[in-house]
């Protein structure tokens, strides 16, 4: 088994090194070769311009795509971000290799957080109706805040601490589990 994750800053580890991301902590748990392909300030369409690249080149059996924070910043409607989703499934599809979509975190920043909500719901839907596993990255994170822990789970409004990369680690290994 082989295994990428692609997708933005909170893939990479930012404002970390890729060892304290959420990718080595899968990695460590899963004790197989995973990928970081994640880059900080990536968008979907940038990952799926460079999906081929970036992910298929590898030859993995499983990728983890992982993307729309600075898509939702940035305010980006869904009907532009879904297609970009989509093809990157598609190009799994055509490889043979498994997708695995993530749910975004949570974003602190109200403005962003609403955009990322309906991405969300998109995502669980288009995963349900295309039997696409899914790593409920959100609510975790979303009980820490409502349990007024956030300051220990983020370094900004939208980036893991490095609490919160190994809760993400758990969450993809205790997932992974479920598949």
């Amino acid at each position: 088994m082989k295994l990428v994750a692609i997708g933005d800053s909170i893939t990479e580890g930012y404002p970390f090194s890729s060892m304290e991301s959420w990718v080595e902590h899968l990695a460590k748990e899963l004790k197989c070769e995973v990928v970081n392909q994640g880059i900080n300030g990536d968008f979907t369409l940038g990952m799926l311009e460079r999906f081929e690249r970036d992910v298929l080149s590898c030859a993995p059996t499983h990728v983890i795509i992982l993307g729309g924070a600075n898509d939702a910043y940035e305010q980006i409607p869904l009907d532009q971000v879904s297609p970009n989703f989509i093809k990157m499934v598609r190009l799994c599809a055509k490889q043979e290799v498994t997708p695995i979509l993530g749910l975004p975190t949570p974003s602190l920043l109200a403005e962003e957080e609403r955009v990322l909500i309906e991405y969300r719901n998109w995502l669980i839907k288009y995963a349900a109706k295309n039997c696409i596993p899914v790593i409920d990255f959100y609510s975790p994170f979303l009980l820490r805040i409502q349990e007024g822990r956030a300051a220990e789970f983020y370094v900004d409004e939208v980036h893991p601490s490095i609490k919160g990369y190994a809760l993400m680690g758990e969450v993809a290994a205790q997932s992974w589990k479920n598949f």
